[in-house]
């Protein structure tokens, strides 16, 4: 029953995951990209996922979806400064942080309820920029290192907090996705193909 904002929805991937894991989600999947917003809401409707989507560029006012608050907001922000270069220019759009991050993550944190979760993944040089957006404004804030393998340093980093919330911000165990000999781990296997919370 609880509702979702997914920020960046591309071609609704996060949302089609949500829904196969989580019974009776309402989901809402914004993007600047309007054939990627129309596929995400072909995606889900062959899924039979509870989906609208909304095409919108966050810098937009009145934004479409003003004064509307969700149990959940989950984000994979564009992370590169420059340009992408990708032989497919809805990637190489998907890629290029057009908007600044603190635009960004403050749109999305208009949008969480009371008690509600941000949840976003980023690159680990970013994390001092999104602490800084978030301090005072989310609370019992968890980060997990996302490792390629272990002993790496972490390629990226999730993030998530609740609204409201007083708890101290921890730092959890790294998830590492590949053996040395590059197989999934068993923790990402059981993420990835069995819908086991992280």
């Amino acid at each position: 029953g609880d509702s979702v904002l997914d920020v960046g929805t591309g071609n609704g991937v996060v949302a089609l995951c949500l829904n196969a894991r989580v019974s009776d989600l309402k989901l809402t999947g914004l993007d600047v990209q309007p054939d990627l917003v129309a596929l995400a809401e072909k995606n889900a409707k062959a899924n039979g996922c509870d989906f609208h989507g909304v095409v919108t560029d966050l810098n937009q006012k009145p934004s479409p979806l003003h004064g509307k608050q969700f149990h959940h907001v989950v984000t994979n922000p564009p992370f590169y400064d420059e340009p992408n270069r990708r032989s497919n220019d809805q990637v190489a759009k998907a890629y290029h942080q057009g908007t600044d991050l603190a635009i960004w993550l403050n749109f999305c944190l208009r949008h969480v309820r009371a008690k509600g979760t941000l949840t976003l993944i980023h690159r680990p040089e970013e994390l001092p920029e999104i602490l800084q957006i978030l301090d005072g404004k989310l609370g019992g804030i968890e980060i997990i290192p996302v490792q390629s393998k272990a002993g790496e340093p972490a390629k990226r980093v999730l993030v998530r907090g609740r609204m409201n919330s007083k708890k101290k911000l921890t730092i959890l165990p790294a998830l590492v996705m590949h053996t040395l000999g590059g197989k999934r781990t068993r923790m990402a296997e059981r993420i990835l193909r069995h819908g086991v919370g992280i």
